[in-house]
């Protein structure tokens, strides 16, 4: 009878112990895709649309050289850390079609809820309307 006890009260904290030291975890949209916040209602997309200024954050922000999925070392096949490579898929319309999932590309960025925010595409898409200069 004794050692039912103690085998019970170990088992008791072994429980409780497991449930204090496990915390759940909720992914926060928010927190994992900031660009989806961002203020569609401050996007002026009537300026001249710069590579370096405007679609190079977007892309390091989003999938680009500050993302292990499209840098210059990564296994994907597309870097989107340098001009030359973002402009050949700005231009064969791959980018375009990753970006807002027209189902034509794998959707990006990847594990996301939703495509990138219309702010960003509408830059996007001036830009590769205008040839995809290096600007």
């Amino acid at each position: 009878m004794l050692n039912f006890k103690r085998l019970l009260h170990v088992g008791l904290l072994l429980v409780l112990g497991a449930a204090l030291f496990t915390n759940c975890y909720y992914d926060n949209n928010q927190e994992l895709h900031p660009e989806l916040i961002f203020n569609n209602a401050n996007c002026d997309t009537t300026v001249t649309i710069s590579f370096k200024s405007d679609i190079q954050p977007i892309l390091n922000g989003t999938c680009g050289a500050g993302n292990s999925c499209h840098n210059a070392s990564s296994t994907s096949g597309i870097n989107l850390s340098q001009y030359t490579s973002v402009q050949t898929v700005a231009l064969n319309g791959v980018l375009w079609s990753a970006i807002t999932w027209d189902g034509n590309a794998a959707f990006m960025p990847q594990g996301s809820a939703a495509p990138i925010n219309d702010c960003y595409q509408a830059r996007i898409r001036k830009w590769i309307d205008a040839g995809a200069p290096n600007n």
